[in-house]
């Protein structure tokens, strides 16, 4: 099937079984790989699911952002939402707050705690990318690795490089 519009447009060839298999593979490789040993995980994050680590960027890289925008930026059910901001307040991460954008609502305000918890995730991610990247051995490679993640994540089209860079998230 075809994605995009016109002259832009690209067609798509199904997926093979073969290809199905072969990433099926090389995926859970992927996760598999041990790159633990080169990269310490910080102990302070050990605690902290997924969704707790997506809340408090968001809440850290927004401070007036209310709750409710937060589930729909990382797109989870309000239980879900509501499950890991008690799991940052128990663990002295985060606080509900009045929003003072909008009194009604509530925003999530991140402690020092939070702050310094935040950091060491952008620091690990950092190092662990690093790592990741660095076993490509030419700038041409880990370009080519970055521009199809891109197209993967935009639906097929085309990459035009860019995106959301590290340092835009601190």
């Amino acid at each position: 099937y075809n994605i995009g519009e016109g002259e832009d447009a690209i067609m798509k060839s199904p997926v093979t079984k073969e290809e199905l298999t072969r990433f099926d593979g090389l995926y859970h490789r992927l996760i598999r790989t041990n790159f633990g040993s080169e990269v310490e995980y910080p102990d302070e994050l050990k605690s902290l699911a997924a969704t707790d680590i997506s809340v408090l960027s968001l809440a850290c890289g927004d401070p007036q952002i209310m709750i409710r925008e937060i589930a729909d930026r990382i797109k989870i059910p309000n239980s879900t939402l509501t499950s890991a901001i008690n799991r940052l307040e128990k663990a002295g991460l985060a606080e509900r707050a009045i929003c003072r954008r909008d009194r009604r609502s509530f925003s999530l305000t991140i402690t020092e705690k939070g702050r310094a918890v935040q950091q060491m995730h952008l620091d690990f991610e950092k190092e662990f990318f690093g790592l990741i990247l660095s076993r490509l051995p030419s700038s041409r490679e880990r370009t080519d690795l970055m521009n199809l993640i891109e197209t993967i994540l935009n639906d097929g089209r085309r990459a035009e490089g860019g995106g959301e860079s590290y340092d835009e998230r601190l």
